[in-house]
């Protein structure tokens, strides 16, 4: 088993994560809703504690949820009873199984990207599809400095962006600049390693939408005029 960052540290999880997880739950399921029937099965990878299921659920979708933290699952499966304990690259799932498999905020958590995408393209059925949800490398991470964003429209890049090697260990105390790394750590996964890791899993790429906080496509925020950069990206990808 990989390191289970998200241990003991579920409950809170939960409690910082239902901020913002209802608006991108709803970009899930709109995407979910392009490529999937009422009744059939989606399979959840790195479920968390579930705070996507409830927005799947709704549109009739049969949830499973896969993680390998049981302090995550223990809440999940109050949202669905369909969980099961497991590794993003070694999912309990039969080759060739899943219609539809969605992932969400886990680049930076699984130790192997690519190897969690193979694994996601052995289970997709033929022609069938993978939705990712994430925040997006290049403006998100220990690397950006965005203190000067709003009043400069400045952002400060550090070294270390395009160091795949580098994990960033969490301290379990939450910290200034990310709350959730702070606790549990993240691993650094570059724009490129992370587009790059599709095709390699013999998954194309139909769509690549980049979003700001508020779900929206980049533009000028209607409050005040500045650009607020990308901070989300969603990826539809195809197996042949």
């Amino acid at each position: 088993m990989p390191e289970v960052r998200y241990e003991g540290v579920a409950a809170w999880y939960d409690e910082f994560a239902s901020g913002f997880a209802q608006t991108f739950a709803a970009v899930l399921a709109d995407r979910a809703a392009t490529f999937a029937n009422s009744g059939d099965v989606v399979v959840d990878v790195g479920c968390g504690t579930g705070l996507h299921f409830d927005a799947l659920q709704a549109l009739g979708l049969k949830v499973v949820g896969v993680d390998v933290s049981m302090d995550q699952l223990q809440i999940a499966r109050q949202r669905s009873r369909s969980v099961v304990r497991g590794d993003g690259t070694s999912l309990p799932l039969m080759t060739g199984s899943i219609g539809l498999v969605v992932a969400t905020f886990v680049h930076t958590d699984v130790d192997d990207f690519p190897a969690m995408l193979a694994e996601v393209s052995r289970v997709l059925q033929p022609g069938r599809r993978f939705i990712y949800l994430g925040t997006h490398p290049c403006f998100i991470g220990p690397f950006i400095k965005r203190t000067s964003e709003r009043d400069r429209a400045e952002l400060v890049i550090r070294p270390g962006y395009g160091h795949t090697e580098l994990v960033f260990e969490g301290s379990g105390q939450a910290g200034a600049v990310s709350s959730l790394k702070a606790k549990v750590g993240s691993r650094n996964l570059p724009l490129a390693a992370f587009v790059s890791a599709f095709p390699a899993a013999h998954l194309s790429i139909e769509a690549f939408d980049e979003l700001d906080t508020r779900a929206r496509p980049w533009a000028p925020d209607p409050d005040d005029g500045t650009l607020v950069p990308w901070n989300v990206l969603v990826v539809a990808a195809k197996k042949p």
